[in-house]
């Protein structure tokens, strides 16, 4: 998993530097997955691509992968605008975006993708101080 989060990371980088964004990685593990590894770089990966599209120039976007209780998680963290009440919901569904612009795929497809390998995705948002996408995958096939 390990891997999996320094290859999303890496992808990033130059973005991250050319904007000026402090941009942070922590591992308090190396757990090990049985799990489709390229779906899970591609939840990841969307994940970060979401936090890059919000995050100001400046701001700052962590991830952070960890393992307990049978549960391996990733967070990606920004300084983004948040995320209003009423678009929580909004966000994970098809075709919806916040300002008209891209697909309004990304989060969609990264909830599925979570979803089909027996994980989810959680949001932890305060609107003016930005967001917490949490992927939570079971560390063994459930």
């Amino acid at each position: 998993m390990g891997r999996l989060c320094e290859r999303a990371y890496s992808t990033f980088a130059e973005e991250a530097r050319r904007r000026s964004i402090e941009y942070g990685k922590r591992a308090d593990d190396e757990p090990v997955i049985v799990t489709d590894g390229d779906r899970v770089l591609q939840i990841i990966s969307n994940l970060l691509a979401n936090a890059f599209r919000w995050t100001p120039d400046g701001g700052r976007i962590d991830v952070a992968l960890t393992c307990s209780n049978g549960s391996v998680t990733v967070d990606v963290a920004d300084t983004g605008p948040g995320i209003r009440a009423e678009e929580r919901d909004r966000i994970f569904r098809p075709f919806w975006s916040r300002d008209g612009r891209g697909t309004g795929l990304g989060l969609p497809i990264a909830r599925e993708l979570a979803l089909a390998l027996g994980g989810k995705i959680e949001l932890e948002t305060e609107v003016g101080k930005g967001s917490r996408f949490r992927l939570v995958l079971p560390a063994r096939r459930p």
